[in-house]
């Protein structure tokens, strides 16, 4: 077996040890990157090299009977701008999306992306959006522009042919049913 045969079995493993690190608070997961194992290439994300990379989605994973059950947070999440995969010869779900935020430098964006109004007596401090209400705190995570990708691994392959995904107040919900167990085979033997 290849090394890179094996480190690509182990990849579930790495991102499993990963995760807690990337929902730490910011300044445990800060101090837990500075030390030399966590930054040595060979155990960095692999989103950690694309701006944004820092959103990811809380998911959990359930099983009901013969399918699982796979619900994302993605608040501020249209569904044009999420896509949802079946890889790994159905042992994987990967749902990849873009997030844009209505904050900018100056004047505040609207959804589709053009310059809001300014009222004249607005300062750089507190932007208006329209004539009756002021923005007075923010606390996104993020401006702009931002991307996430989440793979979320199950125990047994699925069918992909019959995956569902629906997103709902901000919530994905993919409904995947498991492939069919073929059982055993009786083989002759000569």
């Amino acid at each position: 077996m290849s090394i890179s045969r094996l480190l690509h079995e182990f990849r579930p493993l790495f991102r499993m040890l990963d995760e807690p690190i990337a929902r730490a608070p910011n300044s445990l997961a800060s101090a837990l990157r500075t030390r030399p194992f966590i930054d040595d290439p060979f155990f960095t994300s692999p989103l950690s090299a694309f701006p944004g990379s820092g959103l990811r989605p809380a998911v959990d994973v359930s099983e009901d009977g013969n399918k699982y059950i796979v619900e994302a947070e993605l608040p501020g999440v249209k569904k044009e701008n999420v896509e949802v995969r079946i890889g790994d010869d159905g042992r994987s779900v990967t749902i990849q999306g873009r997030v844009r935020s209505v904050k900018s430098e100056g004047a505040p964006e609207t959804q589709t992306g053009q310059q809001a109004p300014e009222a004249n007596n607005s300062t750089k401090d507190v932007a208006q959006t329209d004539n009756n209400a002021q923005q007075l705190s923010a606390e996104r995570h993020f401006v702009g522009d931002a991307t996430f990708t989440r793979t979320v691994w199950l125990p047994r392959p699925v069918d992909s042919g019959n995956v569902s995904a629906k997103l709902n107040d901000g919530v994905l919900t993919i409904t995947v049913p498991k492939a069919e167990d073929k059982g055993s085979v009786s083989v002759k033997v000569d």
